[in-house]
């Protein structure tokens, strides 16, 4: 029985290997502004994902690539090593995400890591240069694709993210708008088959090839290169044109609205824990870093945080001297965006 127990003991991770996994998850997912290592990283990744965008753009210049070739392919080479380093340790670390624990499963999570957005895009950063080599050839398609690295930043832009989240949120909303727009588009191409066909057979010559004509004229790009010459052909082009306006547009009022709704969200949230801070009439410094670390993760504007303490303040105090109702201490001074 002791034997087993201690076999089982030396199969768990030991203490400087759970320790070395949790850090490596506080660098790559916490985002600590006071960390200098996590800051270091975070710098680093950055300006690798830039560089390799701006070098798969010039790249495209035969001029520039014929002459820098060699750099070009050592770049490269040199980038999908970090990239495959940094894929890597955020599949292992994964388990110790301080904002997900749906990850903490060590087969299962990191699993669902994987599947991720996030986790796709660091996966498509690096797959151009291995499918490459597995076919032995320089494949013009995938090295394009690493243009795609520039995906990556989204992990570093607060409002990219709150971008995908309202997405996520008002997927089924612009989902039924994006399919009524869909129908509005078979039936323009449709109808523009119908009334054009005879008129101009080679412009018009199915529907598929109408369904140019319909997106060009719900969008109101209106290039010009196709158009009705029929009565019939015209009247539905006007239609398309004014009703397409309105349905084309409803993707962005929904993204607007669930833009504001997000927005009011985290100002609530924000309001809320001031509110939690200043119960007992004052704020410690735990709770001031906690504020600001809040407000940093949020990215609210300074303007809108200064106007959420002060309305706080203001509820709180009777007297408009700072003084809590409820014990009667001095309310300190709020914490600043850094």
């Amino acid at each position: 029985m002791k034997e087993q127990i201690d076999m089982k003991e030396q199969l768990l991770p030991s203490r400087s290997y759970l320790r070395l996994r949790l850090r490596t998850a506080q660098v790559l997912y916490a985002s600590n502004e006071s960390d200098l290592l996590t800051r270091r990283v975070d710098f680093a990744l950055i300006s690798l994902i830039t560089l390799n965008v701006i070098a798969v753009i010039f790249e495209s210049v035969s001029s520039i690539k014929a002459e820098f070739s060699l750099a070009f392919d050592y770049f490269d080479f040199f980038s999908v090593i970090i990239f495959t380093i940094e894929y890597i340790l955020r599949v292992w670390s994964a388990v110790d995400n301080p904002w997900h624990t749906k990850y903490q499963h060590p087969v299962r999570g990191r699993i669902r890591y994987m599947v991720t957005w996030f986790a796709i895009i660091d996966a498509v950063a690096i797959l151009p240069f291995y499918l490459s080599m597995l076919y032995g050839a320089d494949m013009r398609i995938l090295r394009a694709l690493r243009l795609l690295r520039i995906f990556k930043l989204t992990r570093y832009s607060s409002a990219m993210t709150m971008l995908f989240q309202v997405f996520r949120e008002e997927s089924r909303t612009i989902g039924a708008a994006m399919f009524v727009s869909m129908l509005l588009m078979f039936m323009a191409s449709t109808l523009a088959f119908i009334f054009e066909h005879k008129a101009q057979p080679q412009v018009f010559s199915s529907i598929p090839a109408a369904m140019y004509w319909a997106i060009i004229t719900m969008t109101t790009v209106g290039y010009g290169d196709i158009i009705p010459v029929t009565i019939l052909g015209k009247i539905t082009g006007a239609f398309i044109g004014i009703v397409g306006l309105g349905m084309v547009a409803l993707p962005a009022g929904i993204l607007a609205s669930g833009f504001n709704n997000a927005l009011h969200r985290r100002r609530k949230l924000l309001e809320e824990r001031v509110q939690d801070a200043m119960e007992d009439g004052k704020i410690t410094k735990a709770e001031r870093r906690d504020l600001n670390k809040l407000v940093e993760q949020l990215n609210l504007n300074p303007a809108d945080v200064k106007a959420i303490i002060e309305a706080v303040k203001h509820d709180k105090s009777t007297s408009g001297d700072g003084a809590c109702p409820h014990c009667g201490k001095n309310i300190e001074e709020p914490p600043r965006q850094s």
